[in-house]
């Protein structure tokens, strides 16, 4: 057995471990392991553990897809290449949107408007 072959895709599956991880704990409701947030400030707490736990799967998925990616990819550059570029847009855009379920669940800081 070539363990070279493996190393890589093993490592993308052990990065991927945590974000399944937090999506489960999420999931159960401990949205403050994502930036802090409290569920007594948002308006529909279940609505949005759900959400951030789905991405936050999804891109584990991605991580662990990318891995299996690098696996095909062999020694092949162009097939690397590929892979990389595949995950680089998976990843960030979940991340991107990560990011904006987070800003819209915030409440406006500062005084109240009249």
């Amino acid at each position: 057995m070539d363990f070279d072959k493996w190393l890589l895709p093993l490592i993308f599956a052990v990065s991927a471990a945590p974000l399944f991880v937090i999506a489960g704990m999420v999931s159960r409701g401990h949205l403050h392991l994502i930036a802090g947030l409290d569920a007594r400030t948002v308006r529909d707490p279940a609505a949005l553990a759900r959400r951030l736990s789905r991405l936050l799967a999804a891109t584990g998925f991605a991580v662990l897809l990318g891995g299996a990616g690098m696996l095909w990819a062999g020694e092949d550059r162009a097939r690397q290449l590929l892979v990389v570029l595949a995950m680089l847009v998976a990843v960030n855009g979940l991340g991107i949107a990560i990011v904006a379920t987070v800003a819209r669940a915030r409440p406006p800081s500062g005084p109240p408007h009249r």
